[in-house]
């Protein structure tokens, strides 16, 4: 299943001030949808000097099938979203925010 990425957009790479930062989780009620810039452009965006975050999770069964017991605890899609949230928080700085 390769579906759990990001795609970071940031109108410079070394900003004198660090950037404000969007973070962009798509919906389609757990089944469909994408973070992907053809969906959602964040071109226009970059004029307001800001760092936009878009990210892609596991959906349908692979993301949220559940037997209710530990062999398919379910949930992995909002595991992924979490994931993302802490990885964004401990690496955006890389790209133009301070994350403080």
């Amino acid at each position: 299943e390769d579906c759990f990425y990001f795609n970071i957009f940031t109108p410079m790479l070394a900003p004198e001030e660090p950037l404000p930062v969007i973070v962009y989780i798509h919906g389609g009620a757990f089944l469909y949808g994408t973070g992907n810039k053809y969906f959602y452009d964040p071109s226009r965006l970059m004029d307001l000097d800001v760092v936009y975050v878009s990210i892609n999770y596991r959906l349908g069964p692979l993301g949220f099938l559940s037997t209710g017991d530990d062999v398919v605890p379910g949930n992995n899609g909002l595991k992924d979203q979490s994931l993302a949230l802490h990885w964004i928080k401990n690496n955006i700085h890389s790209f133009g925010e301070s994350a403080g």
